[in-house]
C-alpha cells in the first residue's frame, strides 16, 4: 500500500496524472505487466530474425524519384543490376599473367551456382572466317584488282609465272644491304636471300602484243600490312601494363535480401584465389571490383556495429552501477532497454523492412540513447526513497515528477530522427524512421515496465538497501559562486574554439571510409596509383552503332576521360560497299588449287635480256642507280654459278614462290565469307556486359585520374553529362548521392532545430525556459565543429549525420535541468538526482557511441569521434552553464552539505 505522504502530494499536468495511473497499475500487476512485456519482445526478436534484411547496395540509399535515380533504373531495366567482380593478376610478363588468367578463369568456371559470365579474353575465333569485312573499301578493291590481275593462274594457267616477270618488282622495292655490297657473301647465299625478298615483290604479267610481257606491280605487296588487322581477331586477354596486368570479370550470385548478400561467393572466390596465387609465387593475385567492396564494408560495418553494441552495452552496465552505487537497478534498467530493444527491432522490420549501411547505426544509439530514459528514472527514484518514502511512494513520485520530462525529452530526440526521415535521401530517411521510433519505444518500456520491474524487485527484501549514488551536484556547486565568471568563460571558450571552423572540410571521398588495409581497397588504389585503372566507370547507351561510335569520339576528346569500352568497334560499317567486293573476292577464289602445280623455269641464256630489261625500268625509278648496280651484283652472280647450280636455285624459287602465292590466297579464302559479322558472332558474356534487352548499346567511361576525389569526380561527371546528359553510372551517383546527402542532413539539422524547439515550447510553455534549454545545443555544435576542424577530422558522408543526431540526443540534458529548475523555484541549486542522472545519461551516451570509435570502418569510426565530442560538449555546458544562468537570474540556493541537511529533517 502507498503511504498516506504520497497523498498529500498531487501531481499537476495531464501527463503527471497519467504516470501516476499507470504506476498505480503496475504497484497491482507489476508481474503481469513485465510477462506481457517480455513475451512481446520474445515474439518481436523471432519476427525480426526471420524477416529483417540488410541492403548492401549503395544504390539502395539514393532517392528512387531523383532524375540520377531514374536513370540508373533505365540502366538496369536494360543490362541487369550485377556489377563486375575484378580479379587482378601482376606478373614479371605477358606469359605469366596469361597462365594465371587462365587458370583462374578455370578454376571459378567449375562453379555456376556461385560465378556466372566469366571474362578473362575476349574470344573472336567464330568472327575470323569474315575478316575481310574488317578491311577498309580501299584494300578490298585491292585485293580484288590484285586477284583480276592473278585471273590466268588461278583458272589453271600458272605457266605463264616465269621468273623474268618478278625480277622487275625487286628492282623497284628492294634496297642493297650494307653486307651485300661488301661483296662478301657466297653467291648462292645471295640468290637465297634475293629470292626471300623477291616474295614481297610478285607479280603477274600479261603478254603483249609485241610478244614482252607488261609489267604491272602488284597490289600484293601492300595486303600483308593491310591483313594483318585480322591478327587481332583471335583471343585477346584483358591485359594493361604491357601485358604485366590481367583481369579476370565475374559475376557474383547474391542472396536477395539477406544479411549475407554476396559473402558467400565472395568467399569461395577468395579462396579459389588464394589457391591459384600458390601455384605461381611470382604473380601477385588480387580481387576488387564494386560487388566485393560493398560486401567487405558491409562484413566490416556489421562486424564493428557488433563489438560496438557489446562494448557499449558493457560500458553502459558499468556506468550506471558506478554512477548510482549499486548493480541491482542498473540491470534493472538495462533489462527493459533489452525489451525495448527487441521491440525497436520489430518497428524497423515492419517500418522498413530492412537495415543498410547507414541504419544499422541505431543499434548503438538505442544502447546510448535508451538507457538514458531509465537513467533518469532510476535517478529520482532512488532520491525520493533516500529522502524516506517506500519503494510504492517513491514510484508514484517519480512517475509524476520526472515521467513528463523523460516524456519530453524521448520525443524530442525522436522528432529530431523522425525529421531525417522527410529527407529526399533514402539511407537518411531510413535512418530515421528506424531510430526515431525505436527511441520512443525504448524510451515507452522505461516509463512503462520499469517501474514494475522495480516494484517486483524492491518490495521484497533487496529494497531494504538503497545505494548512494555519486554526489555529482557537490562537484558543480563550486563552480556556481562565480556564476557570471562561469558564464562568460564557457561564451569565451567556445568563440575560441569556434576558430577552427575553417579549417573543418568535407571529405566525399568513399574510400577513405574503408577499413584499413581491406584487400578490395588497397587493389583498387594500387590499380589507379599504377595504371590508371579503376573499377568505377560512367554508363551511356546508344540507340544505334552510329550514334554510339560518334559519342565515343567526343568522350575521348575530353580531359577528363581516360578510355571509353564498347563492342560496337568490333561489327565493321560499309557493308553495303564491302559486301558485294566480298563476295567477288570469294568467287574468284573458288577455283584456287590445294597445291601448287609445278611450274616451268626460264632458260638460262634469257635471264640475261631479262635482267637488262630489269635494270633499264630500275633507271626510270627512285634510287635507280642503287637498283641498277644490285641488278648488276645479281647478273654477275648468276654468270658465276654453273648452268645445274642456276637452275636448280631458279626451280627452287620460283616453286617456293608458287607456294607462297597459294598459302596465301588460301588465307585469304578463309576470311572471305561474304556474310557481315554480327554479335552472335562474338562471345556472350561479352555482349550481356554491353548489349541490353532491347539491343541498345552501352559505353563504359574510365576516368583519368582518381575520380574517388571528389574535384576530379565533380569535373569528371561534368564533363561527360556535357556530351551525353543521360549518362548515369556509380561514378555520377556517388557525385549526386554526396551533394544530395549533405543536402539532407543539412535539412534534417534544421528541421530537427525547428520541430525540437517547438516542442520544448509546448513543454514549457515559456520562451526563455524553451531557449535556456535549446541553449547547449548551439554552443555544443559550436564547440565540436570547431574542435573537428582544430584536431583535423572532416565531416564525410558516414559522419555527418551525427549532427541531427546530437540535436536530439543533447537536448534532454538541457530539459532535464530546466524541469529540475522549474520543479525549485527561488534560489536555484542543481538537484542530487538531475546532476547524477544528466552526467550518467551523458556518460552512457558516450560511451554507447564512443564504442564506434573501435570500429575498424573508418566512417562508423568517424561518427563515433563526432558523436562523443558533441555530447560531450553539449554535456558541459549544460551541467555548468544552464545552473549558472538560473543562480544569475535567481540567487544561489544553500550549500550541498546544508541541502542535505535540510531534506534529511524533511525526511523526519
Amino acid at each position: 500500500m502507498t503511504s498516506d505522504r504520497f497523498d498529500t502530494v498531487r501531481p499537476t499536468g495531464l501527463l503527471g496524472r497519467g504516470f501516476v495511473a499507470w504506476t498505480r497499475l503496475c504497484l497491482r500487476a507489476g508481474g503481469l505487466v513485465v510477462l506481457a512485456a517480455v513475451v512481446l519482445a520474445v515474439a518481436a526478436g523471432a519476427w525480426t530474425a526471420r524477416s529483417l534484411g540488410y541492403k548492401v547496395n549503395r544504390t539502395d540509399l539514393l532517392d528512387p524519384h531523383s532524375d540520377y535515380a531514374r536513370l540508373w533504373t533505365d540502366y538496369v531495366t536494360e543490362f541487369g543490376d550485377h556489377e563486375d567482380a575484378v580479379v587482378v593478376v601482376e606478373g614479371p610478363n605477358r606469359a605469366a599473367v596469361i597462365r594465371v588468367l587462365e587458370e583462374v578463369s578455370a578454376e571459378v568456371s567449375r562453379d555456376g551456382a556461385l560465378f556466372g559470365e566469366v571474362l578473362h579474353e575476349v574470344d573472336l575465333s567464330r568472327i575470323r572466317s569474315k575478316g575481310l569485312h574488317y578491311l577498309p573499301v580501299t584494300d578490298l578493291e585491292a585485293i580484288d584488282r590484285f586477284l583480276e590481275h592473278a585471273a590466268p593462274l588461278l583458272d589453271g594457267g600458272w605457266s605463264q609465272l616465269r621468273v623474268g616477270t618478278m625480277v622487275g618488282g625487286l628492282a623497284a622495292q628492294l634496297a642493297v644491304p650494307a653486307d651485300a655490297a661488301a661483296g662478301g657473301e657466297p653467291p648462292a647465299k645471295a640468290l637465297e636471300r634475293y629470292v626471300e625478298c623477291l616474295l614481297d615483290s610478285l607479280e603477274t604479267g600479261t603478254a603483249g602484243a609485241d610478244g614482252r610481257r607488261d609489267h604491272a606491280p602488284s597490289p600484293w605487296p601492300g595486303m600483308p600490312a593491310s591483313l594483318s588487322t585480322l591478327h587481332d581477331l583471335a583471343s585477346q586477354h584483358l591485359l594493361a601494363k604491357d601485358g604485366r596486368l590481367g583481369f579476370v570479370l565475374l559475376r557474383l550470385a547474391r542472396h536477395a535480401g539477406g544479411f549475407a548478400g554476396a559473402s558467400a561467393a565472395t568467399d569461395e572466390l577468395r579462396r579459389l584465389v588464394r589457391l591459384v596465387a600458390s601455384r605461381h609465387p611470382d604473380c601477385s593475385v588480387g580481387l576488387t571490383g564494386l560487388p566485393v567492396m560493398e560486401d567487405d564494408e558491409m562484413r566490416s560495418s556489421q562486424s564493428s556495429m557488433l563489438w560496438a553494441s557489446v562494448l557499449s552495452m558493457a560500458a553502459v552496465i558499468v556506468v550506471i552501477v558506478a554512477g548510482f552505487g549499486g548493480v541491482r537497478h542498473a540491470l534493472l534498467a538495462n533489462g527493459v532497454l533489452c525489451i525495448g530493444m527487441a521491440w525497436a527491432f520489430a518497428w524497423a522490420t515492419a517500418a522498413v523492412g530492412h537495415l543498410n549501411i547507414l541504419s544499422v547505426t541505431f543499434t548503438v544509439t538505442l544502447i546510448g540513447v535508451g538507457i538514458d530514459y531509465g537513467t533518469y528514472y532510476v535517478a529520482r527514484y532512488l532520491e525520493a526513497r533516500r529522502q524516506g518514502l517506500g519503494c510504492e511512494d517513491a514510484l508514484l513520485e517519480t512517475g509524476a515528477a520526472v515521467g513528463p520530462g523523460i516524456l519530453t525529452g524521448a520525443v524530442t530526440t525522436a522528432v529530431a530522427f523522425f525529421s531525417a526521415a522527410l529527407t529526399s535521401f533514402v539511407g537518411v530517411a531510413e535512418l530515421g524512421l528506424i531510430a526515431g521510433g525505436g527511441i520512443l519505444l525504448c524510451a515507452a518500456a522505461e516509463l512503462l515496465v520499469l517501474p514494475a520491474a522495480i516494484a517486483l524487485v524492491d518490495r521484497g527484501p533487496l529494497g531494504r538497501s538503497i545505494p548512494e549514488p555519486v554526489p555529482v551536484h557537490t562537484w558543480i556547486a563550486p563552480l556556481l559562486r562565480q556564476p557570471r565568471f562561469v558564464a562568460l568563460a564557457v561564451m569565451a571558450g567556445t568563440l575560441a574554439v569556434a576558430s577552427g571552423l575553417h579549417d573543418l572540410d568535407y571529405d566525399h571521398n568513399l574510400l577513405n571510409m574503408q577499413p584499413e588495409g581491406l584487400e578490395s581497397v588497397a587493389v583498387e588504389k594500387k590499380l589507379l596509383d599504377e595504371s590508371d585503372q579503376s573499377v568505377w566507370y560512367a554508363l551511356s547507351m546508344a540507340d544505334s552503332r552510329e550514334e554510339l561510335l560518334a559519342r565515343k569520339a567526343r568522350l575521348l576528346a575530353l580531359p577528363s576521360v581516360e578510355r571509353v569500352d564498347e563492342i560496337a568497334s568490333l561489327l565493321p560499317g560499309d557493308e553495303e560497299q564491302k559486301r558485294p567486293l566480298i563476295e567477288r573476292i570469294r568467287q574468284r577464289l573458288a577455283t584456287l588449287p590445294e597445291r601448287p602445280p609445278e611450274i616451268p623455269v626460264d632458260r638460262v641464256d634469257q635471264l640475261g635480256e631479262t635482267l637488262a630489261w630489269a635494270q633499264a625500268e630500275a633507271a626510270r625509278l627512285p634510287g635507280a642507280l642503287r637498283s641498277a648496280w644490285y641488278l648488276e651484283r645479281t647478273r654477275d652472280t648468276l654468270r658465276r654459278m654453273g648452268p645445274a647450280e642456276c637452275y636448280h636455285a631458279l626451280a627452287s624459287f620460283q616453286q617456293r614462290s608458287a607456294g607462297d602465292l597459294v598459302s596465301r590466297l588460301h588465307a585469304l579464302a578463309a576470311v572471305a565469307d561474304p556474310a557481315p559479322p554480327s554479335l552472335d558472332d562474338l562471345p556472350e558474356n561479352l555482349v550481356h556486359r554491353f548489349v541490353g534487352s532491347t539491343g541498345r548499346h552501352l559505353l563504359k567511361i574510365y576516368g583519368r585520374g582518381d575520380i574517388w576525389n571528389f574535384h576530379a569526380l565533380e569535373r569528371f561527371v561534368h564533363d561527360v553529362r556535357g556530351v551525353d546528359s543521360r549518362a548515369t553510372g556509380h561514378p555520377v551517383q556517388a557525385y549526386e548521392a554526396s551533394l544530395e546527402m549533405k543536402r539532407s542532413y543539412e535539412q534534417a539539422a534544421l528541421s530537427a532545430l525547428v520541430v525540437i524547439f517547438a516542442v520544448l515550447w509546448l513543454d514549457f510553455r515559456h520562451l526563455g525556459h524553451s531557449l535556456l534549454a535549446a541553449l547547449p545545443l548551439a554552443l555544443g555544435m559550436l564547440q565540436t565543429l570547431g574542435l573537428m576542424g582544430l584536431v583535423g577530422i572532416d565531416l564525410n558522408p558516414a559522419n555527418v549525420i551525427g549532427i541531427p543526431l546530437i540535436l536530439g540526443i543533447a537536448v534532454d540534458y538541457g530539459v532535464h535541468i530546466v524541469h529540475d529548475a522549474r520543479e525549485r523555484p527561488g534560489p536555484y541549486m542543481i538537484s542530487a538526482s538531475t546532476a547524477n542522472a544528466v552526467l550518467v545519461d551523458a556518460l552512457t551516451t558516450i560511451l554507447g557511441f564512443g564504442a564506434l570509435m573501435v570500429a575498424s570502418h573508418r566512417g562508423l569510426e568517424s561518427l563515433g569521434r563526432l558523436l562523443t565530442l558533441g555530447v560531450t560538449a553539449c554535456t558541459v555546458t549544460s551541467l555548468v552553464l544552464i545552473p549558472a544562468i538560473f543562480v544569475l537570474l535567481r540567487g544561489r540556493a544553500p550549500a550541498p552539505a546544508a541541502a542535505a541537511g535540510q531534506a534529511a529533517d524533511v525526511a523526519a
